[in-house]
């Protein structure tokens, strides 16, 4: 199978985001398409199809929540590094998004069996091709960095590497016989631990135990573990979880007995320990870095608005379902055109910002003012795009409670892009002169 890998190049579309926006568009068609086509004439399903369609929603769920809480705390963790930030981002942006695609896949196919709607059945095969070419491609670009970094092939088996990427860590690690431990427990481990590193060497040099000693991705551990007693405690580190699990399950197949995964990582255990001193070999090497200035006055709005994306998202639905309104051909086309104009905007949007994008309000220290593209006409097409994006979803449902949300997700966006002026008049002298040409939201209106 990993001869087969190899052979399938797909390492110019391992970086593209067209793939994520593909699967996460079809993922919504089907949705749409279930809702409005469900055929259920045919009679109720069968306890067999029941029982399949209970179990991997239980498992989508199970991953739907592991992934978003860890997606959510990685953001609020970015803005303490500062500008080491890239180096996390990097590594960890597919590892974190992709068990969140698979639930969705996952939840996709229980909504085809439960409606029946032979479209949804046609576009959930295409986001099944699609998630695919991305899983693939994924695991060249990882093969690939393990190969940069100078790792053995054999630290970690193909099929741990798909299971690693697909399913997120704990699976991996509880099924591979590796036990989990939390950060705030990592104290009542023996004095002796032996603690693996496998992150790369830009990390492991930023902060890390003070008796951690690295092998990034692996590398040299093979070599390393054969002087070590099997019944010795080991701790398998890295970031945020997502590289220590195959680790951690190849050294328990190596025979060692008491291998223990950092669950989360040292992310969690950073935000854990921030301020605190000490010297023992459990604790960080930098306890004590400086939280950036990036972000401080805007985590309540970054909080709000994205707890009123997610009401609108699962309100709006749930309020026609309940209420059972009905909503003309005519709105729901107005709906799809504003949403699929916010889609259009918040690309055209990105590719003008290239490099210069962040999910910061402070700009990049070596990034340049934009003020070509859509950013000719307005300074926020972003926030435009959003915005836009909402007004469709909700105009499509008819959901007047989820307007009302809306109307709050809108406020919190003005209020956020006054703010961010401020940060931006600051960092780049012409941006009054280039306020004064243009306007906030709207094209010559606001």
């Amino acid at each position: 199978m990993n001869q087969v890998l190899k052979k399938i190049d797909l390492s110019h579309v391992s970086d593209s985001r067209w793939l994520i926006a593909i699967i996460y568009s079809l993922f919504g068609l089907v949705l749409v398409s279930a809702i409005s086509q469900s055929n259920l004439s045919t009679g109720p399903l069968s306890f067999a199809e029941w029982l399949v369609v209970s179990v991997i929603i239980l498992l989508a769920v199970m991953l739907f929540s592991v992934s978003l809480f860890e997606l959510i705390s990685y953001f609020v963790f970015l803005p303490s590094v500062r500008s080491d930030s890239h180096i996390f981002t990097r590594v960890h942006a597919n590892h974190l998004i992709h068990p969140l695609t698979t639930s969705l896949v996952l939840a996709t196919f229980t909504i085809c069996v439960v409606s029946r709607s032979y479209t949804s059945w046609i576009l959930w095969f295409f986001l099944l091709i699609v998630y695919l070419i991305q899983t693939v491609s994924m695991i060249n670009q990882i093969q690939k960095e393990q190969i940069a970094d100078s790792t053995v092939s054999s630290t970690q088996s193909l099929a741990t590497l798909i299971a690693h990427l697909i399913f997120g860590a704990e699976i991996v690690t509880l099924a591979g016989g590796a036990r989990v431990i939390s950060p705030w427990n990592i104290r009542k481990l023996p004095e002796d631990t032996w603690i693996v590193d496998v992150r790369t060497k830009p990390e492991f040099e930023w902060n890390r135990l003070q008796g951690a000693e690295n092998y990034p991705w692996g590398a040299g551990l093979l070599n390393a573990s054969q002087s070590v007693p099997k019944d010795r405690t080991i701790l398998v580190t890295c970031l945020s979880g997502h590289r220590s699990p195959g680790v951690a399950v190849m050294l328990r197949r190596l025979g060692f007995t008491n291998v223990y995964n950092l669950n989360w990582g040292l992310l969690y255990l950073i935000l854990l320990e921030r301020g605190k001193r000490g010297q023992g070999k459990f604790n960080l090497t930098r306890p004590n870095r400086t939280t950036s200035e990036r972000g401080k006055d805007y985590k309540l709005i970054s909080y709000g608005y994205i707890a009123c994306a997610f009401s609108i998202l699962i309100l709006a639905p749930l309020e026609n379902s309940v209420e059972m309104a009905h909503v003309s051909i005519i709105r729901r086309m107005i709906g799809v055109t504003l949403g699929l104009s916010g889609l259009l905007l918040a690309w055209l949007a990105y590719k003008s910002l290239g490099r210069n994008f962040r999910v910061f309000a402070a700009p990049r220290r070596s990034g340049n003012l934009i003020r070509s593209g859509v950013y000719s006409k307005v300074r926020h097409p972003m926030y435009t795009a959003v915005i836009m994006g909402f007004a469709g979803y909700v105009l499509y449902w008819g959901a007047v409670w989820s307007a009302a949300i809306w109307l709050a997700l809108t406020a919190l966006y003005v209020v956020k892009a006054i703010k961010e002026e401020e940060v931006l008049a600051q960092r780049y002298p012409d941006y009054n002169d280039y306020k004064s040409a243009t306007k906030r939201f709207i094209p010559y209106i606001f």
